[in-house]
């Protein structure tokens, strides 16, 4: 473990705008529908990602965001879990 720190501690540092940084390209791509699943899949990870630092707002938006793309294509697993995670946050 001690010798993978050096990697943890960049990775740590570095994730949150790694993450941004991907799905913003996800979302901007035009290849990608903005109604299809990988733009629904983008907003889920990022609304959990605010979720996981305590940004609620920037959560729910996102999420709710991610629920109304993804609920066209019925009740699917990715689509429960964008439910879990609003209730989660009350919503």
């Amino acid at each position: 473990m001690l010798k993978n720190l050096p990697i943890l501690l960049k990775v740590f540092a570095t994730a949150v705008s790694r993450i941004r940084a991907q799905m913003t390209l996800v979302l901007e791509n035009p290849r990608w529908t903005a109604g299809g699943h990988f733009a629904g899949r983008a907003q889920l990870i990022l609304g959990e990602l605010y979720k996981i630092k305590k940004k609620r707002p920037l959560a729910v938006q996102h999420l709710t965001e991610a629920r109304r793309i993804l609920s066209p294509f019925g009740q699917t697993p990715i689509l429960a879990r964008v439910d879990a995670a609003l209730a989660e946050l009350g919503q």
